[in-house]
Formats: structure tokens, C-alpha cells, sequence
């Protein structure tokens, strides 16, 4: 985005800058959107194209991760990376004591990919995520939690990974609808948080494509993320489209 590159002053302010500009397409109406789509295909090579209906055809809405307060944001941004890889499209952040910014060289550009959604009170978080239907899952070393192996997945998940050292808050816990624990054999207490996701995701993700529910997206949510992505790959894309834009004036 040429625009971004002239405005921002690092890499971190353009990662959200993009983030900001990318959001707006979530408020155009279906028929741009698909305008927009046509306008900046021709410049996506065969192989991107076919890359990215093959992500689309894997990605989920039905599982979703909320990451309270993490302290690491190399943590964090290890975490994007697994939900990239398992096709979780949306991580949510609360940041009431620690903000997040994905450090680029550890989720190896996955933040690009996905959707980031951050609240500054668990509160704000859970009552929004409850809104869309989500059971909240809360992940805890605790034995009495149902185990990893056992889960099954029926309803829209959030799960919830705490922070480094105290892990979920007690908000979380006596708001959350469930508890998820990942059995252990050793002297360790718990794992590192984005060992953690990368575990739960690798097992539940592949429970639900195992089951008959219509987890993936709705061709109207692929076609807002091929805009999304679209615009991250073509470096002029806003230019272009405002290009297109004056041309039909």
C-alpha cells in the first residue's frame, strides 16, 4: 500500500496502518467488494490465486482464540503463526495490562493473513464474543478440566490462553463456559503458551473437519478476505483502485 509506505514510520506503524485500512472492507457493501476483487486480479499471479483458494477452502470461523494479557509478544506472535497454519482466521487480544504488536521475524508475516480483533477489558472481550454464539473455553493446567483427548467439538469455540506466569484471570474464570486442559507426564507445571495453541488447535481443527458441521466460510466472507489479501499483495493497490475509481468518473 503505497500510501502506508509513505506514512509510516516503521515497520511497526505500517503493520498497523494496514491493519486500519484493511478493516474498512468489512464496511463495503458486497458489489464493491467484489468490484475491488476484479479490479486488482489481473495482477495476482496464477499461482498466488491458486494458493489462496486453497486457504480459503480450509478456513474457520468456528474456532476462534482470545489470548488475555500475554507478557512476550514473541509469544503472541508465535501464536498467529499456528492459527495461520490451522486455519483459524480470527485471534482476539486483550491488552489490559500489555499491549501486542506481531514481531514479523517470529509469526514469519502469518498477521497479514489473518484477523485481529483487540479489546482492553476480558470483559469487553467474552460479552462480545458470547454475542456471536462462541462457547468460552478456558485453558488451564488444572487435572479436573475436561482433557485435551476427550473434548468434542459441537459448538463455535473461543479458546482462552492466559498469560505466561498466572495464566487466565479470574474474570475468565468465572465466565468461561468450559475448562480445556492438555495432559502432562513430567516435572513441568504447563507449557509454553504457543506450544499450548499449537497443541489444542492441531487436535480440535482436526476433530472438526472430521465432523459434519459447516465450519468453513460463507462465500461472502471468502470474498472479503480475497479483497484483504488482495490488497496485501499488490504494493499499489490503493492507488490502483483510486486509479480505476477517477477512469469511471
Amino acid at each position: 500500500m503505497a500510501f502506508v509506505e509513505k506514512i509510516a514510520k516503521n515497520k511497526k506503524d505500517r503493520i498497523f496502518l494496514e491493519s486500519f485500512f484493511l478493516s474498512e472492507v468489512r464496511n463495503m457493501d458486497d458489489q464493491t467488494i467484489i468490484n475491488q476483487v476484479a479490479i486488482l486480479e489481473p495482477f495476482i499471479t496464477p499461482h498466488k490465486k491458486e494458493k489462496i483458494k486453497q486457504v480459503l477452502a480450509n478456513r474457520t470461523n468456528f474456532i476462534t482464540i482470545l489470548l488475555e494479557d500475554i507478557l512476550q509478544p514473541h509469544n503472541a506472535s508465535a501464536v498467529l503463526r499456528s492459527a495461520d497454519c490451522f486455519g483459524v482466521q480470527n485471534v482476539h487480544v486483550i491488552e489490559d495490562k500489555h499491549s501486542f504488536k506481531p514481531i514479523t521475524t517470529i509469526d514469519r508475516g502469518s498477521s497479514k493473513w489473518l484477523t485481529l480483533h483487540k479489546y482492553k477489558k476480558a470483559k469487553n472481550a467474552i460479552d462480545i464474543l458470547k454475542k456471536q454464539n462462541y462457547k468460552i473455553i478456558a485453558t488451564t493446567p488444572d487435572p479436573s478440566a475436561i482433557s485435551l483427548p476427550s473434548f468434542e467439538v459441537r459448538d463455535k469455540l473461543c479458546l482462552v490462553f492466559g498469560t505466561e506466569w498466572t495464566g487466565i484471570s479470574d474474570y475468565v474464570k468465572a465466565h468461561a463456559d468450559g475448562f480445556l486442559t492438555i495432559p502432562m507426564f513430567g516435572f513441568t507445571e504447563s507449557f509454553n503458551i504457543s506450544v499450548s495453541v499449537s497443541i489444542v488447535l492441531f487436535d480440535l481443527v482436526n476433530k472438526l473437519h472430521n465432523t459434519d458441521i459447516g465450519w468453513q466460510l460463507t462465500s461472502e466472507e471468502k470474498m472479503v478476505l480475497t479483497l484483504e489479501w488482495y490488497k496485501q499483495i499488490v504494493k499499489a493497490s490503493e492507488q490502483i483502485l483510486n486509479r480505476y475509481a477517477e477512469d469511471t468518473l
